[in-house]
């Protein structure tokens, strides 16, 4: 990853701390390894491909339709992303991973656009904080009064409640990718033996980070999945392959976000500050996701 930090360039991220070191974000302890003759060439190749791309001043959206430059800088093509994700499959290099996470994000209009393009996941998530937010009694009386039932019922039951409650109807594409990542994450959770919802010890801060991150997590995967993987699957002659890729992403995006909600989501969040909390987190894993090298 880049010395780029958060606080860099004409856009600031706000509510995040002055301590906030954003090369701390990735897990994995990877920014220490040294890169090998094959992933500094699959570096210098990519960039210098990324950087022949972002010579033209507008591109083609996801629906083949030319959209103007947006004001943050060159955006990366969709057809650019496919071609990343295929090589990063091929190759099986970190290297080429990052550089597939960050043209797709470019690819979004950049992180700016592709918090504001999130519109049903962030208020999904605001509708988690609602919720999760405060003492545990207070949690579980609010539950109850939107009538989830918890007496004699599993995590499982409980939480396929909560989802039914704050779950957006999937009308659309975005409605269900916030609908899909919400009921993933709640499966996370369900999995968890040391998670008892029938207990008011199990409404906790941890909780309310597993729930927020773990949300965000499947949401942006999820999306970047569906929007850029079909050029690698088509192209996938194994199987193996396409599956590490994945991983590779999911540990990438895991490690941004879980790098920045301990420092934007506490449970003694006030309820004005839930958007720009929500709207924070997403911005600063989407920026990062931007910056990765």
């Amino acid at each position: 990853m880049g010395t780029s930090s958060l606080y860099g360039g004409p856009k600031k991220t706000v509510l995040l701390p002055t301590d906030y070191d954003p090369d701390e974000a990735l897990t994995g302890g990877e920014s220490g390894e040294e890169q090998s003759d094959e992933e500094l060439q699959d570096a210098n190749q990519e960039q210098e491909s990324e950087n022949q791309d972002e010579e033209t001043s507008d591109t083609e959206d996801s629906s083949g339709s030319v959209i103007d430059e947006p004001a943050s800088g060159p955006i990366v093509s969709w057809q650019t992303v496919r071609r990343s994700m295929t090589h990063a499959m091929s190759t099986g290099s970190r290297t080429a991973t990052k550089t597939a996470i960050r043209r797709y994000t470019k690819a979004l209009g950049g992180h700016t656009n592709a918090t504001r393009q999130a519109k049903k996941a962030r208020s999904t998530a605001v509708s988690l904080l609602n919720y999760f937010t405060g003492t545990s009694e207070e949690i579980r009386a609010r539950f109850e009064e939107a009538g989830v039932q918890f007496d004699g019922r599993s995590t499982k039951e409980i939480l396929s409640d909560i989802c039914g409650l704050i779950a957006p109807v999937p009308n659309d594409l975005e409605d269900s990718l916030a609908d899909r990542a919400l009921n993933e994450v709640a499966t996370d959770v369900a999995l968890d033996t040391t998670i008892d919802l029938n207990q008011l010890d199990g409404f906790n801060e941890e909780l309310l980070q597993r729930m927020v991150g773990g949300f965000i997590k499947h949401y942006i995967y999820d999306k970047l999945i569906m929007q850029s993987e079909q050029g690698a699957l088509n192209r996938c002659d194994n199987p193996a392959k396409l599956k590490n890729l994945e991983k590779g992403i999911q540990k990438y995006i895991n490690g941004i976000v879980d790098g920045v909600i301990g420092d934007i989501v506490r449970s003694g969040l006030s309820q004005d500050d839930f958007n720009r909390a929500v709207d924070t987190l997403f911005d600063a894993a989407y920026q990062q996701m931007e910056e990765l090298r």
